[in-house]
Formats: C-alpha cells, sequence, structure tokens
C-alpha cells in the first residue's frame, strides 16, 4: 500500500539538487513530468505536494503513483 505524506511531513520535507522547473513546483521532482506542458497521450498529470524546494522556498511536486511513493523514504 502507497502511503502517502501528512500535511505535516509536506511542509517538513526539504529537496534541494533540483532543476529549476523542479524548484519552482513546474515539475515532478523524480521523472521531470512537466505540468505547465504535460506530453500526449495524458494532457492531465495528477501530481501531489512532496515538500519544499530550499533553494526557492516553493512548493515542489511529484507526479500521483509511483513518482510520489518513491519520493518518501
Amino acid at each position: 500500500m502507497i502511503r502517502f505524506p501528512t500535511k505535516d511531513e509536506q511542509r517538513e520535507q526539504r529537496w534541494s539538487g533540483l532543476n529549476a522547473a523542479q524548484a519552482d513546483g513546474l515539475e515532478c521532482v523524480m521523472c521531470e513530468t512537466n505540468y505547465l506542458h504535460p506530453s500526449v497521450p495524458d494532457p492531465a498529470v495528477p501530481h501531489v505536494p512532496v515538500g519544499v524546494s530550499t533553494d526557492t522556498g516553493s512548493q515542489v511536486f511529484a507526479c500521483v503513483g509511483i513518482c510520489a511513493a518513491l519520493a518518501w523514504p
């Protein structure tokens, strides 16, 4: 079973070493899927918050499913 982080855990998880789009919350922190310009055939990519960028302070996201599961130890 996939366990998603609580809201407190989402705020506490810090991410560094992200590219600019990931650090701004525009791409998945795991697979780099761009949420503004997703690839066809899946134009709507569901994603969940997984923490905050240490570089920008912005909330960062991972795609729902395997990316979100891998984003949490």
